[in-house]
């Protein structure tokens, strides 16, 4: 089937006039021919999707953004705008008096391209409003003294998470100390359960590499936002299928998106995305109305988990959702309550004696070809065993470890012939299984939302690569 062609947009134009200018004249231009591209369908003809690994390899390297760089956030930032004041006009009514000045908190870390960095205080200056910016949460208690004393009456972060760090701090509602406040914009983990009465919103999506991916919405659901067609270049990934080795499906203009469908965000920007499989996943809502940047209906998406990543071993790979589900399966009815895991390759399992595939000799050892795969980066040696990390709330018996490797080595022997094989042959190592202290990984979390960056919450079973 012939893959659709692109709809006219003036703001997606102007964006990709934007990419031409800011990376086609270096060696990055050349390497990938941008200077040649004067459409869409020459961008999908002169760049091939590239994964996060693919793209650190062969173009980070080669980017020189020394000059003035323009994210392209303007374009959109009326629209953006609207919605926050509709947003805040709510609350008038309910608490703020009509002329009482507006003051914003940005709960944000700084971006390592300046022109990303200030989206964010534009828009809020555009809003009106005077913001007091906190670029981290090191210290929870003076940050929130910094607050109470600006009296912000909304407050803007990547990730609802850094709310709920100062709600730890206030050990309550935010309104105990901030008593003027009306209304709270997050990007992710709009779904935690915050104490505040102010309403929680997704405020839209401030990429800290690609700048602006998504706008607020008036439309239902809450979390959802749309995307910022006029902002980057998005195109839509549907998932493959990796247990088959499958490549994924041609990638999709935003337009021909179908409802109710998961796709991936690939995204092209002046500020040095080229292609870049984001990794995160959406699933397709609804859609808004056109705009003049934007002449044809825009997907509204809500934000999906991220799939399991597989998990490489000596000799097979294990379904990241495989391994989460066997994780889950070891716990019985009688063992304590699980609260948090991980599981991934085991570092201590690297030094094994070699199998007898890799025991031959390998002539081209000390060559660009030796140890590296298609893509021609040199890959590690690979594990031997799994690590899972466990925390669980309750007493556990003394052989509660044991007990839990046996039954998730005899869950993966059941559900992976290739793994039940390699153990028979003593190819592979049981899993290793170890309990951390409580409260380990609410530290973890704690450190994650302090830093003001990104998405926080994840799955209790979290699945790790490498």
């Amino acid at each position: 089937m012939s893959d659709p062609r692109p709809l006219r947009a003036p703001g997606r134009d102007r964006c990709l006039e934007r990419l031409v200018d800011q990376l086609g004249a270096g060696e990055l231009g050349r390497s990938f021919g941008l200077r040649r591209i004067s459409g869409l369908p020459d961008l999908r003809a002169q760049v091939p999707l590239l994964d996060a690994r693919a793209h650190a390899a062969r173009v980070d390297p080669l980017l020189d953004l020394d000059g003035p760089a323009d994210a392209g956030a303007a374009a959109e930032r009326a629209e953006v705008v609207t919605v926050w004041r509709t947003w805040l006009s709510e609350h008038v009514r309910s608490g703020m008096s009509e002329g009482t000045d507006l003051r914003a908190g940005l709960l944000q870390a700084r971006r390592a391209d300046p022109a990303v960095d200030a989206i964010a205080e534009d828009d809020l200056a555009a809003l009106g409003a005077e913001v007091l910016r906190l670029h981290a949460l090191d210290d929870p208690a003076h940050a929130l003294e910094r607050l109470a004393a600006f009296e912000p009456g909304l407050l803007v972060s990547p990730s609802a998470a850094g709310f709920a760090c100062l709600e730890e701090q206030v050990r309550g509602p935010l309104e105990r100390r901030l008593p003027r406040l009306r209304l709270l914009l997050a990007s992710f983990d709009v779904r935690l359960r915050l104490r505040a009465r102010a309403e929680l919103h997704s405020g839209g999506w401030i990429d800290p590499r690609a700048g602006r991916l998504g706008l607020p919405s008036l439309r239902p659901p809450a979390r959802g936002f749309t995307l910022a067609l006029a902002s980057a270049i998005v195109e839509l990934l549907p998932p493959g299928d990796d247990r088959r080795g499958s490549d994924e499906a041609a990638a999709l203009w935003p337009e021909h998106a179908i409802v109710g469908e998961r796709y991936e965000l690939v995204v092209s920007s002046g500020t040095g995305c080229l292609r870049l499989r984001t990794g995160e996943f959406v699933r397709v809502v609804g859609f808004d109305p056109p705009t003049a940047l934007v002449p044809f209906p825009r997907p509204r998406v809500v934000r999906l988990p991220a799939p399991d990543p597989a998990v490489p071993l000596a000799g097979l790979s294990l379904p990241g959702a495989e391994l989460a589900a066997s994780v889950r399966a070891a716990f019985r009815p009688e063992d304590p309550a699980l609260v948090a895991a991980t599981v991934g390759p085991d570092p201590q399992s690297v030094a094994d004696a070699p199998s007898p595939a890799d025991s031959r000799p390998n002539h081209f050892v000390d060559t660009e070809l030796g140890s590296a795969d298609v893509s021609g980066i040199r890959q590690p040696l690979r594990a031997t065993g799994l690590h899972v990390q466990v925390e669980v709330q309750g007493v556990a018996r003394a052989d509660f470890r044991a007990r839990l490797g046996r039954s998730i080595d005899d869950d993966l022997i059941r559900r992976s012939p290739a793994y039940a094989h390699l153990r028979a042959q003593r190819l592979l190592r049981p899993p290793r299984i170890e309990l951390v202290p409580p409260g380990a990984f609410k530290e973890a979390w704690d450190r994650a939302a302090r830093r003001l960056d990104h998405k926080v919450a994840g799955s209790v079973v979290r699945v790790l690569a490498g």
